[in-house]
């Protein structure tokens, strides 16, 4: 049966500083790097069909390491796998945005699918865009053969894959909590999407 392993890039200098990355293209610390060799070191043993990643180099690196394992295999870049675009909102921590635009933070709460972050996107935008490039990139995959497909992003991408998975819609958005490097692995079953492994 396909499997279709999801990898949250590794940790980047935004996250160690909380601060808002969507498509700002921030690069990994210290740490990233190292979580990248490690889950690279995991799925050693997995033979990927095809992979993909986001265009941003958190994500294109983290990438790059896994499939050192797998030198003949090109990575594929599609922009449409980035993170949700923040904005005006990028580079800043949750704290500064709170005190500089109250109203607009509530906003967002109050209809987290709708609202569109100034000179950004919605978390719709960001499902709609992620789901469509989920299912072109696995279109010519046989779900009843075995074969394994890797995707490496970001956690909104993949807080989306799993809420249209798992719930059909965007509804479950904010009941995942993606964690750096680690592996989530979706198997079809029958043809349908069965949740293997999340953040292990």
């Amino acid at each position: 049966m396909m499997r279709v392993y999801l990898v949250r890039h590794g940790q980047t200098h935004a996250n160690a500083q909380k601060r808002f990355a969507g498509h700002w293209d921030v690069a990994l610390t210290e740490k990233g790097e190292a979580q990248a060799a490690e889950v690279a070191e995991k799925l050693k043993d997995v033979c990927f069909a095809k992979a993909v990643s986001s265009d941003l180099q958190r994500a294109r690196i983290t990438a790059e390491t896994i499939l050192k394992n797998q030198p003949e295999l090109a990575l594929a870049i599609n922009p449409e796998f980035r993170e949700m675009n923040f904005g005006s909102w990028e580079e800043k921590t949750f704290v500064e945005i709170g005190e500089a635009e109250p109203l607009l933070l509530k906003q967002w709460f109050d209809d987290y699918k709708a609202f569109e972050v100034p000179q950004g996107e919605s978390v719709q935008a960001l499902y709609n865009r992620v789901v469509a490039a989920y299912e072109a990139y696995i279109a010519d995959g046989d779900k009843e053969a075995h074969v394994n497909y890797l995707i490496v992003a970001h956690g909104g991408v993949i807080q989306s894959l799993l809420s249209y998975l798992c719930y059909g819609d965007l509804s479950g958005y904010w009941r995942f909590k993606i964690d750096n490097c680690k592996v989530n692995c979706i198997e079809y079953v029958m043809g349908m999407p069965i949740v293997r492994a999340i953040n292990q």
